[in-house]
């Protein structure tokens, strides 16, 4: 490829004369740990990093042509541009030949949700004759493929990398998560989405973003013409609410308890999953999922919508809903000898947990046994609201490890047990797999048994030390009698 076509679209302020833009180049440099040589070196401020000050040394290290940078690079050829990050994402995509125009494309945003809606569309998708490829914290998925991710949005060389990857093995079509990280650090920028949906906003993340108006302006990003051309937004909450009136871009919305332009009627929820009417200027669409919970009634709701706006059809959308099982690691389900249910989900904020201990609460026959921890090295402030959401909704709270990382973990369970008003009540039981032992085990019929917080997750971090731990293995241990 050609620099000049590696380059086209980016906002150059400036270059040097030695730069040829009739060269030829075959990729991109832009960690200083994995230079390939001949390869122009993007450097930009990250989030922790300044890149520019390994510029020179890529340089000369990887004999690249030239370097493409915020400032002048002394001594080295320089093309200056406006915004490194924006540059690097442009020259990414013309790298491997802007692979996201090649597709229908969905974006979803929000706190929670994001995945189960993400998989709901791909199912729709799928019946609507569409070969899409999934993005998001389970990994990426296309045409039967599986690869796994270290983000919930990839970064921006992987994320056109698999783009075209997908593409090319036939993919027309892409859902993925749009993490507001991804938004604030510019990681996919170029691609404008034919969709963009927005679940809801709860606190989390503030270790990053430092406040809710921050986090909230991350998001808000999807819904400008430089990242989508329609807003599907859910206003059943406060930030959807103004989402929606301060959305750039055309919106509809959606939601369960309030006047929207989608929305659903004659609503009956069970542990079986959920029946429905959606409702929308183009007529009516029953449905029957086997998710559960009234969080996951706005999942199918985010999800249809995103679809009635790409012009799929009802019976696609019904269809689509009903074949999909379950999400992993969302609420995902198991059941005791006895009859107690033992559910495996993701929760790991105040608000996802209230959610999923709320839709389970409504089908207690006995007694709701909540299992949980928070993470080390993250956002502080969500572990005593943690604490109050389980105390207020589960009559057993067991308070565990989940992902220590390099924090105390002796630090973490202070912080989680400042939240309860009876912390004397709590079990704490700092072992993750004895915990999840001793939940199950205390299970008696028609108990219900949640353990929250790591869902679809095949590890732990103690230390800088990732081991192998699954939530959903220890429970089915358990129930086959090797732990309980």
């Amino acid at each position: 490829m050609k620099v000049s076509r590696l380059l086209d679209g980016l906002s150059i302020i400036s270059f040097d004369l030695d730069v040829d833009f009739e060269a030829d180049v075959k990729d991109i440099s832009y960690d200083s740990r994995d230079l390939k040589r001949k390869a122009p070196f993007f450097a930009y401020r990250g989030a922790k990093v300044d890149s520019h000050s390994f510029a020179k040394e890529a340089y000369e290290q990887s004999k690249a042509p030239f370097v493409v940078a915020e400032r002048q690079i002394e001594g080295v050829p320089t093309v200056v541009v406006e915004n490194g990050r924006k540059a690097m994402a442009l020259a990414c995509r013309n790298l491997f030949g802007r692979p996201d125009e090649e597709m229908v494309k969905v974006g979803v945003t929000g706190t929670n949700g994001k995945t189960t809606t993400t998989y709901i569309i791909e199912s729709i998708m799928k019946k609507a004759g569409h070969n899409p490829v999934r993005i998001g914290t389970t990994g990426v998925s296309f045409m039967g493929k599986s690869v796994d991710l270290d983000s919930t949005t990839p970064s921006t060389y992987d994320y056109y990398k698999t783009l075209r990857m997908a593409a090319d093995a036939g993919c027309n079509s892409m859902v993925m998560e749009v993490s507001s990280h991804a938004l604030d650090q510019d990681r996919i920028y170029g691609t404008v989405f034919d969709i963009g949906v927005f679940t809801n906003l709860t606190g989390d993340h503030l270790d990053y973003h430092k406040t809710m108006d921050e986090y909230y302006a991350a998001k808000s990003r999807l819904f400008t013409p430089e990242y989508s051309k329609i807003g599907v937004i859910n206003t059943d909450h406060e930030y959807g609410k103004k989402m929606a009136k301060e959305s750039q871009v055309d919106r509809v919305t959606f939601g369960v308890g309030s006047k929207t332009d989608i929305s659903a009627e004659e609503i009956w929820f069970g542990l079986d999953g959920i029946k429905a009417t959606l409702t929308c200027p183009a007529g009516r669409i029953q449905i029957h999922s086997k998710l559960v919970g009234l969080h996951n009634l706005e999942n199918l709701l985010s999800a249809a919508s995103a679809c009635i706006m790409l012009g799929i059809d009802s019976q696609c959308i019904r269809e689509g809903i009903e074949e999909m099982v379950n999400v992993p690691g969302r609420l995902e389900k198991f059941k005791k000898d006895n009859g107690a249910f033992i559910f495996v989900d993701y929760a790991h904020t105040d608000d996802a947990l209230i959610n999923v201990l709320s839709a389970l609460e409504n089908f207690k026959e006995h007694r709701l046994i909540c299992v949980f921890g928070c993470g080390g090295d993250r956002d502080r402030s969500k572990r005593p609201r943690m604490a109050k959401a389980a105390e207020r909704h589960a009559d057993i709270v067991v308070v565990t490890s989940d992902n220590p990382r390099t924090e105390d973990p002796q630090q973490i369970f202070g912080d989680i047990l400042e939240g309860f008003q009876n912390a004397e009540n709590v079990i704490l039981t700092p072992d993750r797999r004895h915990a999840i032992q001793q939940a199950v085990g205390m299970a008696e019929p028609n108990d219900i048994v949640l353990i929250a917080g790591k869902g679809h997750e095949d590890y732990m971090i103690i230390g800088k030390d990732k081991i192998h731990f699954d939530d959903r293995e220890e429970v089915k241990k358990c129930l086959e009698g090797q732990g309980c």
